[in-house]
């Protein structure tokens, strides 16, 4: 799965939008400052996806925007165009059916198999876009005579939250074999040495079925019998209750809660292995994180409590996870799980949490993890191409960190305004996207740079990042303001008083560390060419 190229004729801030993105590339990175479209973009693309999937042969759905996308899945080429009121598509440049494209057929063979999207911040607005999704999958999973064939096509789209990087964790520990890279990441990065209990609190759920199992609030179908399993293994099972607060408004909820207890990882690979057996599934990571994930939107997980075994300073200790391990375990993981299907991945602002280790190998952790697993285990290549995967992977980021070891063709740059004579000319034939970039009023654009190779401090001073230079903006006075002086020193033009000024200003800077020759050269650079634009504007 490859998006290529999309246009957007007006969704929030995109404005007759176009991005060409590189078709060399699966991972691209979106820069630029806020307000300037990265997260709408990203929305865009969820909702494009959303619509398309919850389309049926005899039934269409749209979002409130006309958009054109082209992209590639399972090595066909297919475009989108929905710039008037309906839908037309071409496959491999052929217009095709409707009963062809959005039968389930059909959708397993020209929509990415997932559409993960994951972001950091506050705001619901993503959240939102994936709730009829998660309803109709909650209304299907609730029912007594649920079909566990149709999961793929119920769950083609996922909102990723904190709590899914507990079902990666166990996914990843439910195996016997884990496989060496994910255990090398599990180790080396995170620290997690092993695996030691799980609790899950399960709760009444707001529906009830009276024909269900009484022992987790009436749950029947695919529910149940994960949970029957889990009970199988579970260490004392106990019914409890308590009064919970949702919130700090509330005057509590009298709640009768059940509680799961697996006390080690022989208890949690018996259980998965059981949970196999029962549903005829060779063991995967996947196949167990859907089956958390469905108890969790069944309404009946309320949470789960992991305690790993980690080794700290060459100590081992026993701890939950951090949030920024959370936020690398969930993404990081979800990636290995699917990196054998065609997927979508959309990450908006996934750094927030990490540290700036964790940020500067960020991208080298998804490359070099989502390589097939048939690579992985010859060993073939150890390079941060993904040159043999078919995910990709979009992300939106405000850090350098995170970009630094990418080339140009790798990042599209976002900027608030963009001029009709500032968008580059058109090249090729007379193809749709042509037509539309040149009615375009915005236009992502490829950087003129490499960000590879130019370090922290030349990736925030040019067009990037745009910063005039890396220290405070009160250094930064004191620094303009030596530079003039010396610049007027040296064309023989300071004063006695100026000379005076220039000393204070060497002893004060000499104190935070500077000297003539400062730790910040692309900034000398920057106020000598302001200074000759200066003396040639007189």
């Amino acid at each position: 799965m490859r998006i290529d190229k999309v246009y957007i004729e007006d969704f929030k801030n995109l404005k007759k939008f176009c991005i060409d993105l590189d078709t060399e590339q699966m991972n691209t990175v979106l820069l630029g400052k806020n307000a300037t479209g990265k997260s709408n973009f990203i929305e865009s693309l969820v909702l494009i996806f959303k619509f398309l999937d919850l389309s049926t042969e005899n039934k269409r759905d749209f979002p409130e925007f006309n958009y054109w996308i082209q992209y590639t899945c399972r090595n066909n080429t297919i475009e989108i165009d929905h710039l008037s009121k309906g839908y037309k598509i071409l496959i491999n440049s052929v217009e095709t059916s409707f009963s062809n494209f959005f039968s389930d057929e059909g959708k397993a063979k020209y929509l990415p198999k997932y559409v993960f999207t994951y972001y950091s911040g506050l705001s619901d607005r993503l959240d939102k876009a994936f709730w009829k999704h998660q309803n109709q999958f909650y209304k299907e999973i609730i029912k007594e005579d649920f079909d566990k064939n149709k999961l793929d096509n119920l769950r083609r789209l996922f909102y990723v939250k904190q709590i899914h990087s507990f079902f990666v964790l166990l996914a990843f520990f439910s195996l016997p074999n884990m496989e060496k890279k994910s255990k090398d990441f599990l180790k080396n990065i995170l620290g997690i040495e092993g695996l030691e209990s799980i609790l899950f609190i399960i709760k009444q759920a707001t529906w009830i079925n009276k024909r269900g199992d009484k022992r987790f609030f009436g749950a029947v179908g695919l529910v149940q019998q994960f949970l029957s399993v889990l009970w199988d293994y579970s260490l004392a099972p106990i019914h409890f209750k308590e009064t919970v607060y949702p919130d700090f408004r509330s005057k509590g909820v009298y709640q009768e809660q059940l509680y799961l207890y697996l006390s080690d990882k022989k208890k949690l690979e018996d259980f998965a292995s059981k949970y196999f057996d029962i549903n005829s599934e060779i063991p995967n990571n996947t196949f167990l994180f859907k089956a958390l994930e469905s108890t969790y939107i069944s309404e009946l997980l309320s949470e789960v409590k992991v305690k790993v075994r980690k080794t700290i300073d060459g100590q081992v200790t026993f701890k939950e996870l951090s949030e920024g391990e959370q936020q690398l375990l969930t993404v990081i993981g979800l990636l290995i799980f699917t990196r054998e299907d065609e997927s979508l991945i959309l990450l908006d602002e996934p750094d927030t949490h990490l540290n700036p280790i964790w940020k500067y190998d960020y991208l080298h952790f998804l490359t070099n993890l989502v390589k097939s697993k048939e690579r992985l285990e010859n060993d073939e290549i150890n390079d941060d191409s993904n040159e043999d995967s078919t995910t990709q992977i979009l992300i939106n980021t405000h850090d350098p960190l995170v970009i630094g070891s990418m080339l140009k063709s790798q990042v599209r740059m976002f900027v608030r305004n963009v001029s009709k004579n500032d968008l580059p000319d058109v090249i090729g034939n007379d193809n749709t996207f042509n037509k539309l970039k040149r009615k375009a009023l915005k236009e992502a654009f490829e950087p003129d740079i490499n960000p590879r190779g130019l370090g922290v401090a030349g990736i925030l001073t040019s067009e990037l990042f745009g910063l005039k230079t890396i220290v405070d903006r009160e250094t930064g006075k004191l620094l303009e303001e030596r530079n003039n002086l010396l610049y007027r020193q040296s064309k023989g033009d300071a004063t006695e008083s100026d000379l005076l000024r220039l000393q204070q200003l060497f002893e004060e800077l000499s104190n935070q560390g500077f000297n003539h020759n400062f730790k910040d050269p692309l900034y000398t650079e920057y106020i000598i060419n302001k200074m000759k634009e200066a003396d040639n504007s007189l």
